[in-house]
């Protein structure tokens, strides 16, 4: 059990490859508890008054809660159990008085929002389709049939992939709940999904990609709307990485966007060469953006626009044909079409930036070829392509 003055620096860099706890000499009493895993947890000893027992409370995560911050709740609890009081105690009536409206806003602001870069639907879920029916029942109180009649009436009802999306999420809500201590056991523990993901398929035609592209001039979706799908269209990026652009990520002198790692979906920095067509539309964006390095290229309230909002408007007002299709497709279609037209697999692939098919496997440990020259070549000739179809 070391003791130090545990400072900012030595808590954010400390790594042990058994359990340990660091007592704190400035404020004795206080320990921080970190795991090989990395987690790292503030802890209060302290002398119960009424048995002389000694007993140990949790003060919350690092880096949730900070050093500073774990100094000034260990001394809030150090003053309760001078006056008598049981701080472990208190602690484990309010979890177990805690509903589950009450546990889902911890489960946001505690593990979802520093953790997922989807927290905002994980809230819309949990507020949408689970507080209605548990939100006010106590945690400890819900049973297995409770959450699977949720999930159940949705399948029912014929939205099988959102009665997934909410399996995924009270499962994940569930696991954070026992694993910080603030429930027993789950009561989704072992549940499977009913229905398995059907694989989507959809790729829009030539005739289909004119009319979408014709539509996005109407006066039925916002400009900032209908910019992001015609780069979607010229790019073949995600909705949500273009919807997140800012300036700091465009060049425009090279013609060039580079994702960082944090924004894509394998935590890999990706540059996207840009078309002519895709830098005139960038170009405006950024002259039409706050001054601020990092200001958000598309956004309507000083914050990007999200993706279930294109998705939203795609879905409600851009419908061609006679089959549903998403943003998503979108990529599909154009790496289709880059397909049709000559463009490698591979060098698809690195458009897209996929680790699948060529660079999966072995073949993705040694070849870390970017193909810079040949993706902008194949942006190049995919949006000179796209032009003569919507022409």
């Amino acid at each position: 059990m070391p003791k130090l003055k545990l400072t900012d620096r030595f808590v954010a860099s400390v790594s042990v490859e058994a359990r340990t706890d660091y007592f704190d000499t400035q404020l004795v009493g206080l320990s921080l508890r970190v795991a090989p895993t990395g987690t790292k947890t503030w802890n209060l000893i302290y002398t119960r008054e009424s048995d002389n027992a000694r007993q140990r409370v949790k003060l919350g995560r690092y880096p949730a809660v900070s050093l500073e911050v774990a100094r000034k709740k260990a001394l809030k609890a150090m003053s309760a159990a001078a006056d008598g009081e049981d701080p472990a105690q208190a602690k484990r009536s309010r979890r177990t008085a805690a509903t589950i409206a009450d546990l889902g806003e911890l489960y946001i602001k505690i593990y979802a929002k520093p953790n997922k870069r989807t927290w905002e639907e994980d809230e819309r879920i949990l507020k949408s389709e689970v507080y209605p029916s548990i939100g006010r029942m106590k945690g400890v109180a819900v049973s297995r049939r409770d959450v699977l009649d949720i999930i159940d009436a949705k399948s029912a009802a014929g939205a099988k992939a959102q009665a997934r999306s909410i399996h995924a999420v009270l499962r994940k809500f569930f696991n954070w709940a026992v694993d910080d201590g603030y429930l027993p056991t789950s009561p989704i523990a072992g549940v499977k999904a009913r229905s398995k993901p059907t694989r989507r398929e959809r790729v829009l035609s030539d005739d289909e990609v004119k009319l979408a592209w014709g539509s996005l001039a109407s006066a039925s979706v916002s400009p900032v709307t209908a910019n992001i799908l015609r780069l979607l269209f010229l790019t073949g990026q995600r909705s949500g990485e273009v919807c997140g652009m800012r300036k700091s990520e465009v060049d425009l002198s090279r013609g060039s966007w580079t994702i960082p790692s944090g924004r894509t979906k394998n935590e890999l920095t990706h540059v996207v060469p840009l078309s002519s067509a895709a830098l005139a539309i960038i170009t405006d964006a950024v002259n039409a953006a706050d001054d601020e390095d990092d200001a958000p290229l598309f956004t309507r309230t000083g914050e990007p626009v999200e993706s279930n909002a294109i998705a939203q408007a795609v879905r409600l007002k851009l419908q061609v044909g006679k089959e549903r299709w998403t943003p998503h497709d979108i990529r599909r279609t154009v790496a289709t079409g880059m397909a049709n037209i000559g463009i490698m697999p591979h060098i698809v692939e690195a458009v897209l930036n996929h680790i699948s098919g060529f660079k999966a496997g072995v073949a993705g440990i040694y070849n870390r070829a970017t193909y810079d020259t040949e993706k902008r070549e194949a942006l190049d000739r995919w949006g000179a392509h796209l032009a003569s179809i919507i022409q």
